[in-house]
C-alpha cells in the first residue's frame, strides 16, 4: 500500500512541475514584448537629449560616418525621437539594413538601432526612421 501511495505522489508532484513549468514558459513570453507602440526616446537609457556621438554605418557598402556637431546631433534627436515604435519578435530577420546608427555618451554606447531594430530587438520596419537615417547620413560630412 506504501509504494502505491508513494507511486501516486511521485506522479502527482512531477506532473505539477510539468504543468508549473509550461505555465511560466507561457506568462514570460506573452509579458516579454508589448506591440502597444512607443516612442523612441523611451528605449534609450537616461536622458537622450544627452547624446554627445552620433555614428552611422551604411549597409550597402560599410562605410562609417561619425559626428560629433551638437547643433546636428540635436536636431537629428528632435526629428527622431518621438518616432513610434512597435517591437515585433514575430518580424521576420532581415539580411541586410539600410543603416546602423549608434548613440554615444562619453564614448560609452547607449543606443543601437537600424530601420528594423532597437536594441537589438527586432521591430516593425519603420519607414519614417529610415527616412531620418538617411538625412542624418547625408548631412555628416
Amino acid at each position: 500500500m506504501k509504494k502505491y501511495s508513494l507511486y501516486t505522489l511521485s506522479c502527482a508532484l512531477l506532473l505539477t512541475l510539468i504543468l508549473s513549468g509550461c505555465q511560466i514558459s507561457s506568462q514570460s513570453n506573452q509579458a516579454g514584448v508589448s506591440k502597444e507602440p512607443k516612442e523612441l526616446e523611451t528605449f534609450y537609457p537616461g536622458d537622450i537629449t544627452q547624446v554627445d556621438s552620433i555614428e552611422i554605418m551604411s549597409g550597402s557598402d560599410g562605410t562609417k560616418k561619425t559626428t560629433t556637431d551638437q547643433a546636428l546631433i540635436q536636431e537629428w534627436i528632435g526629428k527622431v525621437r518621438h518616432i513610434k515604435i512597435v517591437l515585433d519578435q514575430e518580424q521576420e530577420d532581415t539580411t541586410g539594413v539600410l543603416f546602423h546608427v549608434t548613440m554615444f555618451e562619453q564614448g560609452k554606447e547607449m543606443l543601437y538601432m537600424t530601420p528594423t531594430d532597437i536594441n537589438h530587438q527586432r521591430m516593425q520596419p519603420q519607414s519614417e526612421l529610415a527616412d531620418q537615417m538617411t538625412e542624418l547620413y547625408n548631412a555628416i560630412k
